[in-house]
């Protein structure tokens, strides 16, 4: 399985999709400086230059920019691409620079395939297994928290049902009538006068 292979897999676990996309990038001749168009095309005249720093694309200065590969880009005031030119291939001066020249690739190309071998598909397993079950762990809380919430839900609509059912007045209490009232009093009045011996 390869270490492509196995990021899918955990793509697939999770249920994520990424949307790819590809733009034209290199490094200038210093090695540090990457330039972008910005665009998933090659580099065109009338396409814009960007210099990338750390997450941000600024306009590339004015001027000739050269590129690893030989590419010279010319740019203008605005950061648009003026034209485009290889840088034709120097002779070296004599066998014993070509000689060298060759050994320092291979050193280059050598150190590149090390440090690629360094990490296995297996250490990139490893280290996002715990993320994954994290993700997953989180996934069943956040499911449980929408099934509570469900049940909660219907309790809520349930006691609105309820409620609206419900008059929205209290009913009049039934109030005693005159001769009622009346016949009341007389009763309290003959209670009140003292009694005769």
């Amino acid at each position: 399985m390869t270490a492509k292979d196995a990021i899918n897999e955990i793509v697939n676990l999770l249920g994520l999709k990424f949307k790819s996309e590809k733009f034209a990038s290199t490094f200038l001749v210093d090695g540090e400086t990457e330039v972008t168009n910005n665009l998933d095309e090659e580099f065109k005249v009338g396409q814009e230059l960007y210099v990338v720093r750390d997450s941000t694309l600024a306009p590339a200065p004015e001027g000739e920019h050269e590129t690893r590969e030989g590419l010279i880009i010319t740019v203008d005031s605005g950061s648009v691409i003026t034209s485009l030119a290889q840088k034709a291939e120097e002779a070296p001066a004599n066998e014993d620079d070509a000689v060298e020249e060759e050994i320092k690739t291979d050193e280059v190309l050598e150190e590149e395939t090390t440090e690629s071998k360094e990490v296995s598909v297996e250490d990139i397993l490893e280290i996002l297994a715990p993320m994954v079950e994290e993700m997953r762990s989180l996934r069943e809380e956040m499911k449980k928290m929408r099934d509570g919430y469900s049940g909660e839900l219907d309790t809520i609509k349930n006691e609105f049902e309820q409620f609206k059912k419900q008059p929205d007045r209290s009913p009049v209490e039934k109030k005693a009538t005159v001769v009622e009232t009346f016949s009341d009093f007389k009763l309290e009045l003959l209670k009140s006068i003292p009694q005769r011996k």
